[in-house]
């Protein structure tokens, strides 16, 4: 649009006399002003009426009183949409032009927003969310100097209402930085909540610095405006921007725009406003992300972090960390590094990097898990997916504190999919490449992981959930894994993992695991299958006979219930054991090793061999069974 004097047709005669003060909530319109202005592309509410107040030889605040409320105090609450049906019919606006002026359009895309709107009507006032407004200004130079108009050489380009929120921290157009200090040097900041400083002057040109000059006679309101010119600011080398943090501001702005899904545009403001407090927790290890230029501002800004954690107790330690820079430099250099990180290929790893640089106690009991929760309703599925193996933070179902934990996962592969033991073409796809020597222990861990985020609950009830015994804790990782986990983290293999459960969503026909090991609850092979198999093999040459009797009957059963159910051999059903007498129990348990080891070794024996291959045979048989029976069953009408 462009910028022109919106006059009423006798406005040459009334400009002077300025507009008459209207109560808005007594039942007297609006009474339009004489003058007013279309507004600047991306221009503000504040920056708009500085613009006019400047026009009509009024100051902003006596400006704001006549066309929003006499009692007005120019609060940034305007900036919500507060009273802007009253401003529209005085300034002669459109209210999609006047709601233009305002962050009312950005609320579907920006959540501190509509969070700040929801408050602002109950409380009428209060700071709101803490990534909606910058405490200090920021502006751009160039843009304050205008664009060479008419209008604009009058009265100064805009004051952009994107300035306003912690995400601008650059000017695409001019390619700078924005600025946000003054160029007679630093101010005190203004009121918390204020709109315009100084709103009382008429004298000031839209584009002065409006902070009170401590160093000028005077107390209070008395105390002058600094009245520096922002717009012939001098530029510096640290005002260029490279092109990392360039693009990262343009993505920002673009997701402001209509061509972006509102809910996808919401969802990356919140991942990059958790991951920036996950990089000011881990500071310095994302010091690589950020532009040189800028790794002081982001020291400066942790440090500021660190003082007012450390005067707060440390439940509030969550809130203090969630609080944007105040910098342009140190905003531009985190959130280009955040961008860089919610862009990584493995955002897992890149996660769990950080907070265990950040923290070293429990994961999920770290300041950043709970801000995450906090978020959650908001942040990406991507993002969620990431973090809920590096936290643990299992969520409760219900309301009660002891509450069962909810699954981390929907959809995709049940409980019911996941064997006691790891098959091992998944775990040599999936786990063997990271190197650990402790294939059993990655392989029960592993399982009982996956039916903990696809059931919830804890890993005990997991581990009794696949039939794993827990006298000796076997769903915990054993002395191996413990000690490589210790050394190399817990990223890669639940990042590993995670790929597994992503493979088996994709996959379909899942095996039901679950359904066969109740199949095979308290089985074992019968003394009649066992004769008809062993009559099957060949004869073994030579005085010495291998031993056929109760024991290897057992140990065979076994071995078909470990192939049928994928569980390990020592979690099998014993029913012939358990009716022996306790000597020969003893002496069954002692000779259990010697016997599994000939079953499974690469290269049994030729008797083991030939026994194996027959037990595999009447296991597969008898899967199919049970299988069969399985989906039979959930074809029967209810």
């Amino acid at each position: 649009m462009d910028n022109k004097d919106r006059a009423t047709p006798c406005s040459t005669t009334t400009a002077t006399t300025g507009p008459q003060p209207v109560d808005n909530q007594a039942s007297t319109p609006v009474r339009p002003l004489a003058r007013s202005l279309d507004p600047a592309d991306g221009e503000s509410l504040g920056g708009y009426l500085l613009r006019l107040s400047r026009r009509l030889r009024l100051s902003p605040i006596r400006l704001a009183r006549a066309i929003v409320s006499p009692r007005t105090q120019l609060s940034r609450g305007l900036l919500l949409n507060a009273g802007i049906a009253a401003f529209a019919r005085a300034t002669r606006l459109t209210p999609g032009e006047a709601t233009a002026l305002t962050l009312s359009p950005w609320a579907s895309r920006y959540p501190p927003i509509a969070r700040s709107q929801d408050m602002w009507l109950r409380h009428q006032g209060g700071k709101g969310d803490s990534w909606l407004f910058n405490d200090i200004p920021r502006y751009c130079p160039r843009c304050l100097a205008g664009d060479g108009s008419s209008i604009q050489r009058q009265y100064g380009g805009p004051w952009r209402l994107i300035w306003h929120l912690p995400i601008c921290f650059a000017c695409t157009d001019h390619q700078v930085l924005l600025r946000h200090d003054c160029p007679r040097g630093p101010h005190p900041p203004q009121r918390a909540g204020q709109l315009i400083s100084c709103a009382g002057d008429s004298s000031l040109h839209p584009a002065q610095c409006r902070h009170r000059d401590r160093s000028q006679q005077g107390s209070g309101w008395n105390v002058p405006a600094c009245g520096a010119r922002l717009d012939h600011a001098r530029e510096t080398g640290l005002l260029r921007p490279d092109a990392a943090v360039l693009e990262a501001q343009r993505r920002l702005a673009d997701a402001l725009g209509p061509h972006r899904p509102a809910e996808n545009a919401a969802r990356y403001f919140t991942d990059l406003r958790v991951i920036t407090a996950l990089l000011c927790a881990s500071w310095p290890l994302a010091h690589d992300l950020v532009n040189n230029l800028m790794t002081d501002a982001v020291g400066a800004h942790v440090r500021r972090l660190g003082e007012r954690r450390g005067v707060v107790l440390a439940a509030q330690a969550l809130t203090r960390l969630d609080i944007p820079p105040a910098d342009p430099l140190a905003a531009a250099g985190l959130l280009t590094a955040a961008t860089a990180v919610r862009d990584s290929d493995d955002l897992q790893s890149a996660l769990a990097r950080h907070l265990q640089t950040a923290w070293t106690g429990g994961p999920s009991r770290s300041p950043w898990a709970q801000l995450l929760n906090r978020h959650k309703s908001s942040c990406s599925p991507e993002l969620l997916q990431a973090a809920e193996p590096v936290i643990r933070a299992y969520r409760r179902t219900g309301h009660h504190p002891h509450g069962t934990r909810a699954p981390a996962r929907a959809g995709g592969y049940r409980p019911e999919h996941i064997p006691a033991h790891l098959k091992q073409h998944w775990y040599q796809r999936h786990l063997a490449p990271l190197g650990c020597h402790a294939a059993t222990s990655m392989r029960r861990a592993g399982s009982v992981l996956l039916v903990q985020w696809a059931a919830g609950g804890s890993m005990g009830e997991a581990a009794g959930f696949l039939g794993i015994r827990l006298t000796r804790r076997q769903h915990s990782p054993g002395p191996t894994l413990a000690r490589w986990l210790r050394h190399h983290g817990s990223a890669d293999f639940t990042a590993a993992l995670h790929d597994l459960a992503r493979e088996l969503d994709a996959t379909p026909g899942l095996t039901d695991y679950h359904h066969r090991r109740q199949a095979l609850h308290g089985w074992c092979l019968d003394p009649c299958t066992w004769h008809d198999i062993t009559s099957r093999l060949p004869p073994v040459p030579g005085p010495v006979q291998p031993t056929l009797d109760d024991r290897k009957r057992q140990e065979a059963s076994a071995f078909v219930w470990a192939h049928i159910t994928q569980g390990e051999l020592r979690f099998a059903p014993r029913p012939i054991e358990e009716k022996q007498p306790e000597p020969v129990r003893r002496t069954w348990i002692a000779r259990r090793g010697a016997t599994w080891h000939h079953l499974t070794r690469p290269d049994p024996l030729s008797h083991y061999a030939e026994l194996r291959k027959l037990l595999t045979q009447h296991a597969e048989h008898l899967a199919k069974n049970i299988d069969e029976r399985t989906e039979s069953s959930r074809c029967q009408p209810a």
